[in-house]
């Protein structure tokens, strides 16, 4: 194995051909790292998760040569499993086809939770600051209504303003795409699903895949799958055509 990078810090290792499986947290496949002094391996090799670049926001860690217990094996699926979202992206779907139906009046959107709220949900999130009145031209633009998530170290997410996405775009049409693999561009995904009709001559389809799970509230799964571009992971084994 060779390092991928001779800086001096911690850098991500190639995993041999064929890679050897490496064990999950709750964001998939771990990714083997080690540290580096001055252009040579320091210590031991080690597991650690692929999006999260610090302990406190994912703990998991192995040695590359470490025996781990069944036990132990069993106890980690389980906690991986707690970690993943409460609703699957199916649950979403139908959700936002009921919430969509509802009057405009009764549509919420809970800011605290970043949820949309049916109407039976409506008491349990009574304390917490909620947006009313939620139109279709908002549920088109779900990056304007979801909080961005700004944690520099995970998430960090950076969103392109409207006249990059129209730049892009342009492109796109200048080239004469029909598919669109949006990765980590939510707002490039908007804005193709809103210029876009299957009328126009133009027309594209467009396939959002983002590590942030909320905007399955807003997208049926040929439009939208939830993955960690860190380690080339699909959750829940979504892989769609777009």
């Amino acid at each position: 194995m060779e390092a991928a990078s001779q800086a001096a810090g911690v850098v991500v290792l190639e995993r041999g051909s064929p890679p050897t499986p490496a064990p999950e947290c709750p964001h998939g496949p771990t990714l083997l790292f080690t540290k580096i002094l001055q252009g040579k391996e320091k210590g031991r090799r080690f597991y650690a998760c692929s999006a999260c670049r610090e302990r406190k926001d994912c703990n998991f860690f192995q040695w590359e040569d470490e025996k781990i217990s069944e036990a132990r094996l069993s106890a980690r699926k389980k906690y991986n499993q707690s970690h993943q979202p409460s609703k699957t992206h199916s649950d979403n779907v139908k959700r936002y086809k009921d919430f969509i139906t509802l009057p405009l009046s009764k549509r919420k959107f809970c800011q605290e939770c970043q949820l949309l709220l049916l109407v039976p949900e409506w008491e349990r999130h009574s304390g917490h600051p909620v947006l009313t009145d939620i139109s279709v031209a908002q549920l088109r633009r779900p990056s304007q209504l979801l909080s961005p998530l700004e944690n520099k170290k995970t998430n960090a997410q950076y969103l392109f303003t409207d006249r990059s996405c129209h730049f892009l775009l342009d492109l796109l049409i200048v080239q004469g795409f029909k598919r669109v693999l949006c990765v980590g561009t939510p707002r490039l995904h908007e804005l193709i699903k809103l210029e876009a009709s299957p009328k126009q001559k133009n027309f594209m389809k467009s396939l959002l895949l983002d590590i942030d799970f909320r905007y399955s509230q807003f997208y049926p799964e040929e439009e939208f799958c939830h993955y960690n571009m860190f380690n080339h992971y699909f959750f829940a084994g979504e892989v769609r055509a777009s």
